[in-house]
């Protein structure tokens, strides 16, 4: 149930204004509510959240202004934005200058607006992915000139997947600086339209999320890139609930229940050194759009709660489809709290003295 806002009780309302409300409301609905969650002065911190550059990026966030970003923040009780391009994955990963260029224009956009908001708004650079060299600078660039957060990159690019051995050059200088990665979805070109009438975000964006990072586990990225912090989407896509069976296809040759050999995995497990549940525990998992109980339970299951993010995925998703749902887990006033902030400060130690 919503309460209008002719009911609500005006900023400073007294303790008996607000129980009236509850009361009139239904406390249920009244507590899983946005605007309950902002009159609480959570102080969140947004790590998935996008800005729209006036060039190159999903025609889909126009309208997207950052005024209108600062609006739903200061509804949702949300502090502090890292925020990020998406629209620059497809255009900046094509391999070419073209593609260097466009996460330079994305990136500079990105710095204006933590420029400008600097209390409210930081931001993870784009990378040119397809472009060893050009990826190279960029990370330089966005880091000592301006003053990036961090990265995004895109689930997969093109055909190919993270772990792939073309991009452990560019995660290495990543991990030589201690920076942190954000993995968003993006559909790999192996299952664009896989089910005709089904659109990506349905299922894709999360599956191709879970095949990013068993491709950075398989392949060693993760084990040899330890300072490398890893931000996962969506409470971790599918990585959760498919951990346990991730981790079983690992161990060297065996044969199957079926009686067949399975794979000889010899030379994985040398990349894998301390185990799939120790990788997958360390990396960070952040919530948006995946607050409903079910996937939180599967990431709560999986990584301690010092790896827990808040994020809400806004313009793409409103911010209701994230804040909404967590009352609905019962969470400790601990775990809402490391959840809610505390453990973004220890990634970004800036932000503990906005």
């Amino acid at each position: 149930m919503n309460i209008p806002l002719s009911d609500r009780p005006r900023p400073g309302a007294s303790r008996r204004d607000l129980l009236k409300t509850i009361a009139a409301a239904g406390a249920g609905a009244f507590l899983s509510s946005g605007w309950a969650s902002a009159q609480n002065n959570p102080r969140r911190i947004d790590v998935h959240h996008h800005f729209q550059p006036p060039v190159d990026g999903n025609a889909g966030l126009k309208w997207w202004t950052p005024e209108k970003s600062l609006e739903m923040m200061d509804k949702f009780g949300i502090a502090f934005a890292m925020m990020s391009n998406p629209g620059a994955s497809a255009t900046a990963y094509d391999g070419t200058q073209k593609g260097n260029d466009a996460a330079r224009r994305s990136n500079e956009f990105g710095a204006k607006l933590a420029t400008q908001y600097p209390k409210r708004i930081g931001f993870f650079a784009a990378i040119p992915m397809n472009n060893t060299d050009g990826a190279l600078k960029e990370i330089e660039y966005a880091l000592d000139t301006l003053k990036a957060d961090g990265f995004q990159i895109g689930s997969s690019t093109g055909d190919k997947w993270p772990g792939d051995p073309q991009y452990l050059p560019i995660f290495q200088e990543i991990h030589r600086r201690k920076a942190s990665v954000f993995i968003h979805p993006y559909v790999n070109k192996c299952c664009k339209v896989l089910m005709p009438g089904i659109p990506e975000s349905v299922v894709e964006y999360d599956f191709d999320s879970t095949r990013c990072i068993v491709s950075m586990l398989y392949n060693g990225t993760l084990s040899s890139c330890p300072d490398m912090k890893v931000i996962v989407n969506h409470s971790g896509a599918a990585v959760p609930m498919l951990a346990g069976r991730i981790k079983d296809r690992v161990p060297g040759a065996q044969t199957s229940n079926f009686g067949t050999p399975k794979t000889n995995t010899d030379g994985i497990n040398a990349k894998i050194p301390n185990g799939v549940f120790y990788e997958l525990r360390k990396l960070y998992y952040e919530c948006a759009h995946a607050a409903y109980p079910f996937p939180l339970a599967a990431m709560m299951k999986l990584a301690p709660s010092t790896q827990y993010l808040f994020g809400t995925d806004y313009p793409a998703e409103p911010m209701e489809s994230t804040v909404n749902h967590l009352p609905e887990n019962d969470l400790s006033p601990e775990i809402q709290r490391v959840m809610n902030r505390e453990n973004a400060e220890r990634l970004f130690p800036r932000l503990k003295s906005l």
